[in-house]
């Protein structure tokens, strides 16, 4: 309770008196869980005690290092240096505690928050374990321990006071400065400050004064902060932090990755210095508390890019926050110490200490009309620097509103927003929105409400406007609340109840003159002007937002049901909610019918006529200029929405640019949320009636498409209760289901959900959305945008993955460098080492795979060559969208997939390992300097064998091993001795690889097969499968095309070119005057860079409008057919990725730098994070929001000539269906295109659809002109430029051959695509939407020979489900025999498959798809060669890409990611203790139940192995404790019935432990009397090879944890988390008279009462605990250990033997042990050769001396040989 109060601290309690009256209930009980699997895990950050305990035994060991004791995530150090403390005398030590789970909803909610969570802000701060509540019980959940003060103080001292007043070893920062805090905060610090080694202490004068100390630690602290101009983290920022988790729990389940704290905690975890930061920033702050003494704060703002240090002379905390997040989102630059914005001086810098204010600025009316609002007051305003004029600044929703205040007089003020014209005004916009103070454009009627609680309004106080009118407390926008979703660092999907008033954003709302229709384009817009209507006092307001939002949100509450909202807005409140019938209200009824389009009035309309009615309402939410709406749905658009509606087809065809996404889409939803008769009709597709619809886009299209949708789509059928959710993710909710469905008493009678294609796939993994859409999938209808790209056959598949730890031998490792290597360097196969492997022909095949990898990377774009996915600190610090798995991905190196068209992507791992593997080598060898860090902490392993077999004659080995030059330092000196390192470094990162453990997969065709689905596309080529309804009737016949089809053209077809044009006209549509010049970018392979790769384009296409106009200028663009001059190019689209890496900044640059500072002025492009339109300004570099507004400046600036000023930029990501606004509006005002000229850069892009799609971001591709840069081009298809410039693209043959391989490729597609049918006919069989894989790790099973039996089991699966049933043995017939018929070969096209022929295919295709098909030499080499598309080898080189948009779960302690998945419900269990005095049951130690609980061991083994040493077979069982069953690091399947029965049998603790001792010994006796002498692995030297006899019988443990293990007897182990198992804690558990040693997963030793220095005998050198290390860590340690006792097992004894222990015990001292004797031992050989040579020599002449030179030689020759030989 006393942690609980400690967030109160700050503040008066008085004010939070009124919480604790009436309220509080002292009397109630605890419940203290440990709940295994379900998302929450006993912290592995706060490791105190092992952290103390490494430092007591290895305090004079020079190689301690942080990341060896720590590991690399900051949360470590966050917990281990902000201890929570309890002050109790007589208490045993500590106590476990958590955070409290508190309901959210219902009884039967499953909604909860968590009260001392960082993170989870509660705005409540009464401690919750003395709220009455129902129920009376405090759910604590047990995730760390609390400390009593003198307990740890005692420990501190015990491990001070051991070291003898000797300074510590080891000069690591992290670990001294570790300790210096925790001297500080337990008065320690004037006894022990002598025992650190840090610099800085000793340049101190007076070393023990903290005042001075105080001063030397600010120092560094802002000297750090000077430094890094990266990114926006302060000191301010860091403390609040700390203070957070000072009494709060740092738990994974429900912490938010979009919370501030998290964002926090990334940045940190970005770069490794922060440790060190964040630890002078704790000891700061312990150092103010000591000496009473105030901080020194400053400001952190960027400017230019960079973020600058600026300590102002009087300090805000406020304005500190404000200046940060303004200077992030807008762009600040500075001139001459000046700060300015857009050219406009702001803050003057230069002063030592310059006066850093924000203003006030009060607006009023510029019209006599009054409202209850008599004037805005805005605040955090900028104020230019100016004093001949009073101008300000503000920023409010990406706008910028400067504010002009001529000689000071208000009722002359000027606004700009955006540098268009405004002024205030009270409007009326309608009996909803009445007398509204807003911002008015001063040239038209339209007026903008901004949301900002920068803006506060002075409402009056007389009459009906009376204070009192409120009438409560508390401001409504706080009692109000909204279950929202998010996912958590478990990358589970989560639900959260907020008050309203927590999710408060900004936003901007433009209505439209004469209608004023209310449009948001998203939920925060909603609750912003929700809080708006609430502050302005309007009732009717209000209650208009409360409906629309109410139509978006999973739940809408109020706190404390509602009793603190009193008069009109309770009723108000009741209506919003729906809880009064709104109809008996007719005052309310009368007011908001009129706002809202009634469409159910139209059920009998006609089809024809409805649709009519919806264009004629779409254009009342459209613009009004010059006199018409500036949106009017065409004839042709309305024909288009009617055949989506009424065909047969599902998927339609529209050419690119005509509206789909911003007209037809809307038009949809609004129809399918009619009730009109027809439409309902068309849209059962022959099923049931639809009440669900699934708006499916790409990913990067979702913002967009839920813009449209909420316009469009919240204003209709006033008093209906439907629901537009913009999560597929708010199904997991109980109260969001089907209307239908019996698991809800619902009323909503449809609902909408707009989400991605990936999103949807993922939601079908889930068991809770499955089981709903199971039970009502035939009511609901997809309507998919861009389906070519949701039916793209390298993009069917969304794997959710889980992983587990490898199991490489080194001389696996050995074989995949030596492959790698010769693939690499392209030498041929390593056929010695190969042969002697003990499966060659897996090594052979692996090495023509990499062959061809390494080929297929070489044509790809240049740009890629060093990226595949991992990043640099820059890319980190830079991207604002990275999560936890992007940093961690980095530090892990290794190779990543690739997404979209070769761009790499975070957080996934390759499906194909084996090119994982290969990439990551090709990584390593091209781009060392990434794997500095790694180095550095691994290099001290290097052992001296292997310094002198790689490195004797190129580095001193005590330069190599413990010197501190980086890796790429060394490369670049010594450029032989990489080899060495590189190999050395590879092993490492292989080890610690993952691979898939097991996986969910979805793919698009398991969803055209489950649900009926309409849906359009601009680019419409893709494969043909049969629909849902054709499923559902059993259908036989041939199946009808998904979309219409007249023009494709196949190569089988041969067609006259006067066919192929017509048919290409066809596809063209309105399009029909398209203008193209080819040109070859085979250039860009020997490019430099990026950057010089765009000047280059730059060159090439002024030379080629140069040549133009010489041969005759162009002809057609302006489609008059007259020769004009070749328009200078506006437009990039980098289609393949070449620009990725490349800031908008970078481009900028480089188009100013080619053009001038007065060619282009603005630079287009599309924002990263949230797909938004952006320009940036490149005088001022001002970037800004692309909105109508701004279009309108610009238009009104340059009129006609806006298209010579403004630049396109559009990267890849966007290449698909992103509308590049405002094209067509400007094309109608002035006659022209936006787009001059469009440079699309394909390269090695052979798609014509995604070609296309490029070409189509020109929504006026008449009038545009393209240059199409692509590789490879024949010299014959080539364009001169002496023919003239711009060809009719369907004129030239390279279109012909690029449109109708495009047509042969989507209608053949490959062998994963069809592969992927077969898994999708398999899951209807089953009746699943997802498939589990059965062979999960390929490259695994071929390297073993377990493939093939496997397979086949694999194609009798398929055989029986999917051949056995007769109506998806059609529809797999109908597939195939449909592809074979377009083929262009005889063979193929011919062939008739039947059942036996079916059959056979099904697995040749099988086989194909797992690499095992060889040839048959009959006519299936003719299918599956077609089938395969492109490929044209057995082995599918580009597999990985069929999956370049999953998103898996990363589980990788290594990568210090720490997700805990939830485990399926029958992995899932938990224990919970009640118990009435909480706190006092802790003082008892032993006796203390939740501590008992934790510690007691399971007497099931989560380890276990066997292995043989000396003829004689031993077995290892390892036994885990409930805490770290409670961990991140099981797996699932350890838990079950039997598991679950040893915690279920109520016995006490100390009967528990017995047991468990006895059954571990009774199983160890049964299996020694069991074990005979068994044959020994023998090596070449005749020594056993333990590393070969290892065979694992049991291990759920995951790969890398951190633990403690105590060693109980040979054979027997209990393994605990990492703070579990030590000498300090070992009196409070009950084991500690078994236990004779305690180590760590590094090899460090905690505890030892064996006194043992032997390999072969039972203490912490025994060969079984590096046997347990080499399985659960695959530390280097451990290796050498195992390599030693197979090749050098004396060396290792005499090691062991003359080692005195002072730096250590354990073999993790390696250096000291074994490295020192070998060199001694290589020294004394040398010495003996040289001594014997000598006297051989005797008294040689001067002559013979010479002689006695080659002998020196020779004995040189000797030594090496013999240090080989050892």
């Amino acid at each position: 309770e006393k942690e609980a109060v400690n967030n109160m601290a700050r503040t008066s309690l008085r004010n939070y008196q009124a919480q604790f009256n009436d309220r509080l209930d002292m009397t109630k009980k605890y419940k203290a869980h440990a709940k295994i699997g379900h998302g929450f895990t006993y912290s592995k950050y706060n490791t105190l005690m092992h952290f103390l305990g490494v430092v007591q035994n290895y305090w004079r060991n020079p190689d301690l290092s942080n990341i060896s004791v720590f590991g690399k995530d900051i949360r470590a150090l966050l917990a281990i240096s902000s201890q929570k403390i309890f002050f109790e005398d007589h208490h045993s030590g500590f106590y476990h505690y958590g955070p409290f789970e508190i309901s959210s909803g219902g009884y039967y909610s499953n909604t909860f928050y968590y009260d001392l969570a960082v993170a989870q802000s509660l705005d409540e701060c009464a401690p919750s374990v003395a709220i009455a509540r129902k129920g009376g019980v405090n759910d604590l959940i047990l995730t760390d321990r609390v400390y009593e003060f003198n307990y740890l103080k005692g420990i501190l001292e015990s491990v001070f006071e051991s070291a003898g007043g000797v300074q510590f070893k080891t000069d690591n920062e992290v670990l001294n400065l570790s300790l210096l805090s925790l001297m500080l905060d337990f008065g320690l610090y004037q006894r022990f400050f002598g025992l650190l080694n840090l610099h800085f202490l000793n340049e101190l004068q007076h070393k023990g004064d903290t005042k001075e100390l105080q001063v030397e630690v600010a120092n560094l602290i802002y000297e750090f902060d000077r430094k890094n101009s990266a990114d926006s983290i302060t000191r301010s920022r860091v403390e609040e932090l700390i203070y957070e988790t000072s009494y709060k729990f740092l738990v994974n389940k429900n912490l938010d990755l979009r919370s501030r704290q998290f964002k926090l905690i990334r940045m940190l975890n970005s770069d490794p210095d922060y440790q060190s930061y964040v630890l002078l920033v704790k000891i700061y702050m312990s150092l103010c508390n000591i000496n009473k003494s105030v901080e020194v704060d400053y400001y952190k703002v960027k400017c230019d890019g960079e973020f600058r240090i600026i300590i102002p002379r009087n300090f805000s905390k406020i304005t500190s926050e404000y200046l940060e997040e303004m200077s992030i989102r807008y762009t600040f630059s500075e001139s001459n110490g000046i700060m300015k914005y857009d050219d406009l001086p702001i803050f003057d810098l230069r002063p030592h200490q310059p006066e850093i204010d924000l203003y006030r600025v009060r607006f009023d009316p510029a019209t006599d009309v009054q409202s209850m609002v008599k004037y805005m007051e805005a605040a955090n305003a900028f104020r230019v620097m100016d004093e001949s004029k009073e101008q300000y600044i503000m920023f409010v929703a990406d706008n910028a509103l400067l504010i002009d205040i001529p000689g000071g007089d208000r009722r002359q003020m000027k606004m700009q927003v955006n540098n268009i014209p405004v002024e205030i005004a009270t409007i009326f916009f309608n009996e909803a929105i009445s007398f509204v103070p807003c911002f008015k454009y001063t040239d038209s009627e339209d007026v903008i409400l901004f949301t900002s609680r920068n803006f506060h309004f002075h409402v009056d106080n007389g009459g009906q406007f009376d204070v009192n009118y409120y009438g409560m407390r508390h401001e409504l926008i706080e009692l109000l609340t909204s279950i929202e979703t998010y996912v958590d660092l478990n990358d589970n999907h989560q639900f959260k109840e907020y008050k309203l008033s927590e999710l408060l954003t900004e936003s901007k709302t433009v209505f439209y003159f004469p209608d004023y229709l209310m449009q948001v384009t998203n939920r925060h817009e909603l609750i912003n002007l929700m809080d708006l209507a609430i502050r302005l006092r309007n009732i009717p307001f209000f209650l208009l937002v409360f409906f629309y939002l109410n139509r978006t949100s999973i739940d809408i509450g109020v706190v404390e049901r509602g009793k603190n909202i009193l008069g009109p807005w309770r009723e108000a409140v009741i209506h919003g909610l729906g809880e009064g019938s709104i109809r008996k209200n007719q005052h309310y009824t009368e007011i908001f019918e009129r706002q809202f389009f009634d469409l159910n009035q139209y059920q009998d309309l006609p089809l024809d006529d409805f649709i009519d009615q919806l264009c004629e309402n779409f254009t009342k939410y459209q613009r009004f200029v010059d006199g018409q709406y500036q949106i009017i749905p065409r004839a042709k658009q309305r024909e288009f929405l009617k055949r989506i509606i009424c065909a047969e087809e599902c998927f339609h065809f529209s050419e690119v640019g005509t509206g789909k996404t911003k007209v037809i889409l809307p038009l949809l939803c609004q129809a399918f949320l009619s009730n009109n008769t027809d439409v309902h009709r068309y849209l059962t597709r022959g099923g049931k009636i639809k009440d669900t619809l699934i708006v499916l886009v790409p990913e990067h299209l979702l913002t967009d498409a839920r813009a449209q949708v909420y316009r469009y789509c919240l204003n209709l059928n006033f008093g209906e209760n439907y629901r537009v959710y913009d999560d597929i993710f708010a199904l997991k909710h109980e109260k969001v289901s089907f209307s239908t469905s019996r698991f809800t008493k619902s009323k909503v009678t449809k609902q909408i959900f707009i989400t991605s294609f990936n999103q949807l796939k993922k939601a079908l993994t889930d068991d809770v959305i499955g089981k709903k859409m199971k039970a009502h999938r035939e009511h609901v209808l997809i309507v998919a945008d861009e389906v070519d790209d949701f039916l793209d056959r390298n993009k069917l598949v969304f794997n959710i993955c889980s992983n587990m730890n490898n199991s490489f031998e080194r001389s696996t490792l050995d074989l995949f460098y030596e492959t790698s290597g010769a693939a690499y360097y392209e030498k041929g196969c390593p056929s010695m080492l190969v042969d002697s492997s003990e499966n060659p022909r897996y090594w052979k095949q692996l090495y023509e795979k990499m062959r061809a990898i390494f080929v297929e990377i070489q044509d790809a774009s240049r740009s890629i060559n060093k990226s595949f996915g991992i990043f640099n600190e820059h890319t980190l610090r830079h991207c604002m969208t990275n999560i936890s798995h992007d940093i961690e991905g980095y530090k892990s190196l290794i190779a990543r997939p690739y997404e979209s068209v070769n761009r790499a992507m975070s957080g996934s791992y390759y499906s194909d390992v084996e090119r994982t593997i290969f990439l990551t080598f090709v990584i390593l060898t091209e781009d060392i300097t990434k794997y500095d860090e790694l180095f550095q902490n691994e290099r001290k392993f290097i052992s001296y064998e292997y310094w002198n077999e790689h490195f004797i004659h190129q580095l001193d080995f005590d330069d190599l091993v413990y010197g501190h030059e980086k890796l790429s330092e060394i490369c670049e000196k010594h450029p032989e001795a990489k080899d060495g390192l590189t190999r050395f470094l590879y092993e490492i990162i292989l080890r610690r690889m993952e691979i898939r453990d097991k996986s969910r997969s979805v793919n698009s065709i398991d969803i055209i097969f489950n649900f009926d689905c309409i849906g359009f596309t601009g680019t419409p080529f893709l494969d043909n499968y049969p629909t849902a309804a054709y499923i559902r009737q059993e259908r036989k016949d041939d199946i009808p095309d998904m979309i219409d089809r007249h023009f494709y053209s196949y190569t089988s077809e041969k067609l006259p070119q006067d066919e192929f044009q017509r048919r290409f006209a066809l596809f063209q549509g309105q399009n029909s005057n398209v203008m193209v010049r080819y040109a070859s970018s085979d250039f860009i392979r020997q490019s430099s860079d990026e950057m010089t790769t765009l000047e280059i384009i730059f060159k090439r296409e002024e030379e080629t409008m140069d040549a133009t106009n010489v041969f005759g200028g162009a002809s057609g663009g302006n489609g008059s057919g007259a020769n004009t001059p070749a328009p200078a190019f506006n437009a990039i689209v980098d289609l393949c990725g070449i620009f990725k890496r490349s800031s908008i900044v970078d481009v900028a640059k480089r188009i100013k730098r080619h053009f001038g500072p007065d060619r282009f002025h603005y630079l287009y492009h599309i924002d990263q994070t949230d797909n938004s339109d952006r320009v940036l300004c490149l005088k001022t570099g001002n970037d800004i929001q692309y909105d109508e507004e701004f279009y309108k400046y610009l238009c009104k600036t340059y009129g006609a000539d806006l298209r010579d000023r403004i630049f396109f930029f559009v990267d890849n990501r966007n290449v698909i269906g992103k509308d590049i606004p405002f094209q067509l509006v400007y094309q109608k005002h002035y006659g022209q295109a936006l787009f001059t000229k469009s440079v699309v850069i394909a390269h090695d892009v052979d798609d014509f659809s995604k070609i296309w799609q490029a070409m189509g971001r020109s929504r006026t591709m008449n009038q545009t002109e393209f240059s199409i840069y692509k590789s490879d081009i024949p010299n014959e298809l080539l364009q001169p430029m002496s023919v003239g410039g711009m060809r009719d693209i369907k004129a030239l043959d390279l279109t012909r051959l690029l449109y109708v391989s495009n047509c042969d490729r989507k209608m053949a597609g490959n062998i994963s695509s069809i592969y992927l049918t077969l898994i999708a006919l398999f899951n209807l069989a089953t009746q699943n939407f997802y498939y589990s894989d059965k062979i999960v790790n390929v490259f695994l099973d071929k390297m073993e020979n377990t493939i093939t039996k496997k397979v086949v089991g694999h194609e009798n699966e398929l055989t029986h489900y999917v051949l056995g049933r007769s109506v998806l043995a059609g529809i797999l017939q109908h597939i195939l025999s449909d592809k074979f018929k377009k083929s262009p070969e005889a063979t193929v096209s011919e062939e008739i498959l039947d059942r036996t022929k079916l059959e056979e295919l099904l697995r040749q295709i099988v086989q194909q798809k797992y690499e095992q098909r060889t040839r048959s030499g009959d006519i299936f080499d003719d299918l599956i060669l077609f089938l395969s598309g492109e490929q044209k080898s057995l082995m599918e080189i580009s597999y990985t890409k069929q999956h370049q948009k999953q998103k898996q779960k990363q589980q990788n302690k290594n990568q210090d990611s720490d997700a805990m998945g939830l485990f399926d419900e029958r992995h899932r269990f938990g224990v919970s203790i009640p118990s009435k005095l909480y706190f006092e049951e802790s003082r008892k130690g032993l006796e203390d139940q939740c501590k008992s609980m934790l510690n007691m061991p399971f007497h099931v083994p989560i380890l276990s192995l066997d292995y043989t040493v000396s003829g004689r077979c031993q077995t290892i069982n390892v036994y885990p404790t409930m805490q770290f069953l409670y961990s991140h690091h099981i797996r699932q399947e350890y838990i079950d019935d039997k598991v679950r029965s040893i915690i279920s049998v109520k016995r006490d603790f100390d009967e528990h432990y017995d047991i468990f001792i006895d059954t571990a010994r009774q199983k160890k006796q049964e299996l020694e009397q069991g074990q005979t002498k068994s044959e020994s692995t023998v090596n070449s030297n005749g020594h056993p090879s333990i590393q070969d006899s290892i065979h694992v019988n049991i291990n759920h443990v995951r790969q890398n944890p951190q633990y403690t293990i105590a060693a109980i007897e040979p054979g027997i182990y209990v393994i605990g988390m990492k703070d579990q198992f030590n000498s300090f804690d070992l009196k409070m558990q009950r084991l500690r008279k078994h236990v004779h040693y305690i180590v760590d997963e590094m090899g460090f030793v905690l505890f030892d009462r064996t006194a043992s220095q032997s390999v072969d005998e039972f203490g912490p050198y025994f060969i079984e605990q590096y046997i347990i290390m080499e399985l659960l860590s695959k530390h280097e340690v451990a290796q050498n250990v195992l390599d030693y006792y197979r090749d050098h097992k004396e060396t290792l004894q005499r090691g062991l033997k003359s080692y005195d222990e002072k730096q250590g015990k354990g073999f993790v001292c390696w250096r000291f042990l074994i490295n020192e004797t070998a060199k001694a031992m290589a020294a004394a050989a040398a010495a003996e050769v040289a001594n014997s040579a000598e006297a051989a020599s005797g008294g040689a002449s001067p002559g013979a001396r010479e002689d006695g030179r080659q002998n020196d030689s020779d004995m040189e020759s000797v030594s090496k040989k013999m240090r080989q030989e050892l």
